[in-house]
């Protein structure tokens, strides 16, 4: 690297919600500068809406506008193309063409940063994260042992990242805290992770499980803050980021075919393991315009029809969804889990009453 440093730009959206920590703690081990894209608002979304094409998804399109903000700010925004992050699997086309969209888009517009691009593939040996961001460091004119260390450290942040978040910590603290700084490994000593109990004996709150993709449900503008309005109302939030891989993998077992979509085997997979658990609720939040969405609802609708005993609400979200009416929607679907409840509570006590007049008798 030059004496100058390097500010590189990281847009606010899509990967962003899962791999913030590895890639913030890699590059500043670089020495680079880091910059994080504003958080969501009108603005960004319509920018996106005006340089993507009309068919892909709403994430997509805000995508588009979190680069064009990082324009005069960096020198480079990272941009990897993930085709696989696991073995034997495929992500959504959206995310393999990429680069290409936001490269044609710049064509257009011209007013677009300079993109740090690398291919994510670990369907190929050697393919994953650690060789795409070997790739982009090398291009900036960085040493192979600086690259190295670098990597071992943005590796042990993912970790702590993943590892808190399936000890059952909320997604949103989590990641606020490698938004303020990626220094938070500086005195890193490895800790013990405990997975938090789903409810606790005596605690009634209600359980939700809320499934969707992480850029979906955590970016409080295109999720009309579904998270922190559950919270607000006492809710107790749980999302598949809890859920191992392994875990996961077990709940779907029983499939014919295994789910070729790594994000699509997260959801459904993390479905199926929260529905065999006491949760209250499931609520279930698609982008417009996701294939792989519109398959992996419904088999996740269909599942807990078939239980019978989780009530299941579906949002569906695109950049023309009404705040009211979503708010309408959930607080509609609280009210029916509340009066769930009181009816189960009223028949239990009715078994008890029963089984009382037997013994006196």
């Amino acid at each position: 690297m030059t004496d100058k440093s390097i500010t590189i730009g990281l847009p606010r959206a899509l990967g962003y919600y899962e791999y913030l920590p590895y890639w913030r703690v890699f590059f500043e081990s670089l020495g680079c500068a880091v910059v994080l894209s504003p958080p969501t608002n009108k603005a960004i979304l319509d920018q996106g809406v005006r340089s993507s094409v009309d068919e892909v998804c709403l994430p997509v399109k805000i995508y588009y506008g979190h680069v064009r903000a990082l324009a005069g700010k960096v020198d480079y925004v990272f941009l990897p193309r993930l085709i696989s992050v696991e073995e034997k699997t495929y992500l959504c086309p959206k995310f393999l063409g990429l680069p290409d969209m936001i490269r044609a888009a710049a064509i257009m517009d011209g007013d677009y940063p300079e993109l740090l691009v690398a291919n994510v593939n670990s369907r190929l040996p050697g393919g994953g994260w650690e060789q795409a961001l070997t790739e982009v460091a090398l291009a900036i004119g960085c040493s192979r042992s600086r690259i190295k260390e670098a990597l071992r450290w943005g590796k042990k942040a993912q970790e702590e990242f993943e590892n808190t978040l399936e000890a059952g910590e909320y997604p949103p603290d989590v990641l606020a805290r490698w938004e303020k700084s990626g220094r938070l490994l500086e005195s890193y000593a490895p800790r013990e992770f405990t997975q938090k109990k789903l409810r606790a004996k005596d605690n009634k709150e209600p359980v939700i499980a809320v499934i969707g993709h992480p850029y979906q449900l955590f970016d409080p503008f295109t999720s009309m803050n579904l998270m922190g309005r559950l919270k607000e109302k006492g809710i107790k939030v749980i999302t598949p980021m809890a859920v191992t891989n392994q875990r996961s993998q077990e709940a779907t077992i029983h499939l014919p075919k295994r789910i070729f979509w790594s994000f699509g085997q997260k959801l459904l997979g993390g479905s199926l393991h929260f529905l065999q658990e006491k949760i209250d609720g499931l609520i279930y939040v698609a982008a417009f315009g996701c294939g792989p969405d519109s398959l992996v609802g419904e088999l996740v609708e269909r599942y807990a029809k078939r239980s019978g005993q989780v009530p299941t609400l579906y949002l569906t979200i695109d950049e023309h969804t009404g705040e009211a009416g979503i708010v309408t929607r959930i607080e509609a679907f609280l009210d029916l889990i509340e009066r769930k409840k009181v009816e189960i509570e009223t028949e239990n006590d009715k078994d008890d009453n029963t089984v009382d007049v037997a013994l006196g008798s």
